[in-house]
């Protein structure tokens, strides 16, 4: 027997080491960690932005020049240049065009913020289903243990004679009930689990997955008024309309700039060849475009509705967004005082109405059906304050996405 011990020694630390490896516990701040760093849309938010950066790099450079190489031959006389022509930015567009570029980094920045704030909501909100899913099995494992505790009273008291069959028959019915119960939590554990692992890198196993703390939050919530001027100051997605009107002037700004006159400036090298000499020289020419045509009024117009547009999109926002911060405020509110007077007026109740019940049974006041009564009334109302708890969570992870972050007293 003393050989087959470190066999047996090595097999159990190979479980424990890959028992290890498989589960993954996490907090909500580690699976947003987690998830801002695996997920592959983080990544599409991420090119998103150097998309822009780039694009307002291009713009800020100038236009290339042109070389042109032109041979004429007339008679007995062949003449021929080499040009390079170069526009010159004297309109001041230029610089209008480069404001407006990073502009546009500061909205795609701003609108890549307000898409990972919703990814990070989902996230929050799975974690918090994963949470219920775990803490309502371990309730009803835990009821399952009460049970199981008085079917074994009440099988030692039939076979001595002092109980009937009748009273086992029915405890252990009530106990089958709540298995299945468990084993149903434990599918909405799993489909929680796969949810989760979707948000980090592809191949992640769901069934190690496991979520730390608890489903009450007692952080005090602000007043609605701070709320309001916080969601007003943060939110990624109203910034971006903001930011987005202000490109809009400067785009404006620059389509007037097409009513001056544009520059640009050709030199070069000149040879001419006859039949007796040859002579060389240079070429310098000053072009002047006229907007007689075109002067920059249609492109003027368009920014003038797009920053219209804008602006009322900004406002439209912001109705909602108040009244968003309202209704998230006052559902996360209610929500948390509900789960606390459920609390003290129905689980502490339900709690002494065990106690009581199982001594009058005891005592052969009570029969086993008001025992299991008791038990049932217990783990119900345990079972509906995690659904009121999660709820009060999923409220309070809803005000954060209203507000635009966490929220702050």
């Amino acid at each position: 027997m003393c050989r087959g011990r470190p066999l047996i020694w090595s097999i159990v630390f190979c479980w424990l080491f890959v028992w290890g490896i498989s589960a993954q516990t996490l907090t909500e701040e580690e699976a947003l960690a987690r998830m801002r760093v695996e997920h592959p849309q983080v990544r599409v938010l991420h090119y998103t932005v150097r998309e822009s950066e780039a694009d307002a790099r291009e713009r800020r450079l100038l236009t290339n020049p042109t070389v042109s190489y032109t041979r004429e031959d007339a008679g007995l006389n062949v003449e021929d240049f080499v040009l390079v022509t170069q526009e010159l930015p004297v309109q001041g567009r230029s610089r209008l065009l480069a404001e407006v570029a990073n502009q546009a980094v500061t909205v795609a920045e701003a609108r890549a913020a307000d898409d990972l704030l919703a990814f990070e909501t989902r996230v929050r909100l799975v974690f918090t289903d994963l949470l219920l899913a775990q803490e309502r099995k371990e309730t009803l494992e835990r009821g399952v243990l009460a049970l199981g505790r008085l079917v074994d009273v009440l099988r030692v008291r039939e076979e001595e004679g002092e109980g009937s069959r009748f009273d086992r028959l029915r405890a252990e019915g009530e106990v089958a009930e709540i298995e299945t119960d468990v084993e149903t939590v434990a599918i909405d554990r799993l489909t929680a689990q796969v949810r989760l692992a979707s948000f980090f890198t592809p191949g992640t196993e769901p069934a190690g997955l496991t979520a730390i703390g608890r489903l009450t939050n007692n952080k005090t919530i602000p007043a609605l008024d701070s709320l309001v001027t916080q969601a007003f100051a943060r939110r990624s997605d109203y910034r971006a309309l903001t930011l987005r009107e202000k490109q809009w002037v400067t785009e404006q700004r620059a389509a007037e700039r097409l009513r001056l006159p544009n520059l640009a400036v050709t030199a070069g090298l000149k040879r001419a060849s006859g039949p007796r000499a040859h002579a060389s020289g240079y070429v310098l020419t000053a072009t002047v475009g006229v907007p007689l045509l075109n002067r920059g009024q249609e492109q003027v117009a368009r920014a003038e509705a797009a920053r219209g547009r804008t602006n009322a999109e900004r406002q439209a926002l912001g109705t909602h967004i108040e009244s968003d911060v309202r209704v998230e405020r006052a559902t996360a509110s209610r929500y948390r005082k509900l789960a606390n007077s459920y609390r003290v007026g129905s689980v502490d109740r339900a709690a002494e109405l065990t106690e009581v019940a199982t001594a009058a049974y005891e005592e052969g006041e009570y029969g086993i059906l008001e025992v299991l009564d008791a038990h049932r009334v217990r783990l119900r109302s345990e079972l509906r304050l995690l659904e009121l708890s999660a709820a009060a969570r999923r409220a309070a992870i809803e005000l954060d996405r209203a507000i635009g972050g966490q929220t702050t007293p």
